[in-house]
């Protein structure tokens, strides 16, 4: 499910990895069907998700431009809920996700001894 977010960056949509089966906890990245600055609609492909069982094409519920790609296409792992995307609603926003990471994937630093 998408998730709009607010910050010091522009309004901004997040696309998670979704859940596609009861069983799946992480999900392979087949190829991407767009590219940074398309404009996307509902039901437009954003990318191919391979599970464990099926490839399964990413639909578009919403109406944006694809500001960032988080992952290239072939990555395999990818954990659930994890961004694989980001989605604007005016193009002159994409310019400040250029450099987006997802912070849930940054690792901890480790603790001092």
């Amino acid at each position: 499910m998408p998730i709009r977010h607010f910050s010091s960056l522009p309004s901004h949509i997040k696309l998670e990895m979704p859940n596609l089966s009861p069983t799946m906890e992480k999900g392979n990245l087949a190829s991407w069907a767009k590219k940074v600055g398309d404009k996307v609609g509902p039901g437009d492909i954003l990318c191919s998700i391979e599970t464990d069982k099926a490839t399964v094409d990413f639909e578009m519920q919403d109406e944006g431009y694809v500001a960032a790609l988080l992952y290239p296409a072939g990555t395999k792992d990818i954990p659930l809920g994890k961004i694989l995307a980001i989605l604007v609603d005016d193009p002159k926003d994409i310019p400040a996700f250029k450099d987006f990471k997802d912070g849930a994937a940054a690792p901890k630093p480790a603790a001092a001894p």
